[in-house]
């Protein structure tokens, strides 16, 4: 299959087309004896043409030795100017609306709004940790680090869960979200001292989640001041 080119309005044409040879633009004759490579010039007999008749620049033959003058060669790189703008102009507007809609995209609120947590606390206490949840009424799922249940004693959570699953290196807590934002409340019991790593996972949705984790130092509780025991003899004589 050919890919003409007609020599009067520019753009191309393949041999296919229903409308050949007429150009669909124009309605050139792409066929003529002028548009042929072989044309030996007007009332000249044709070398290539069977009996050699004599031919003029408007002379119509269906001629199996035509040559087209204006032949494209590589159709599938090669596009009229007309097309050229349409792809273009589709380019740039598809591009236009891709980026409308990324800046004009709605951008979801925090999940974790705040947490809170005590950085001391002394061996025996409770101490109490917030969140506060952007959960949109959606179920809560709290995920805590086994090894904190391990350190700490967990005597307290609000809202109460509906369910605790034991998943992997976490326990998943279950929680019922009754307002935006939700406060959820975790109480500890601290059972030895030292230095522990606190990390809590909020999850609403597989694609929404928040970790939040700090560092808590559990201390022993300072003994209290006695007087010496001559001092407190000699007071209790006193008295």
């Amino acid at each position: 299959m050919r890919t003409l080119l007609c020599p009067r309005c520019g753009e191309w044409m393949d041999e296919s087309h229903p409308d050949f040879p007429r150009c669909v633009y124009c309605g050139e004759l792409l066929i003529r004896c002028g548009w042929c490579r072989a044309f030996p010039g007007e009332g000249q007999p044709c070398p290539r043409a069977k009996g050699h008749p004599v031919v003029y620049a408007t002379t119509v033959w269906n001629c199996p030795s035509f040559v087209p003058r204006y032949l494209v060669r590589r159709t599938s790189f090669l596009a009229s100017p007309q097309a050229r703008w349409q792809v273009a102009a589709s380019f740039l507007f598809t591009i236009s609306v891709l980026i409308v809609a990324f800046f004009s995209r709605p951008s979801p609120p925090h999940l974790l709004v705040a947490a809170t947590a005590p950085s001391q606390v002394t061996v025996g206490d409770t101490m109490e940790v917030r969140l506060l949840v952007q959960s949109g009424h959606l179920p809560i799922r709290l995920r805590l680090d086994r090894r904190l249940l391990a350190d700490f004693q967990l005597v307290g959570i609000h809202p109460l869960p509906s369910k605790v699953t034991a998943m992997g290196a976490f326990y998943e807590f279950i929680l019922p979200s009754l307002k935006n934002p939700q406060p959820i409340t975790l109480q500890f019991k601290s059972t030895k001292a030292g230095e522990y790593a606190m990390r809590a996972m909020v999850l609403t949705s597989p694609h929404q989640k928040a970790q939040w984790q700090t560092k808590v130092k559990v201390v022993q509780q300072a003994p209290s001041l006695r007087p010496p025991q001559g001092l407190a003899v000699a007071m209790a004589r006193w008295r």
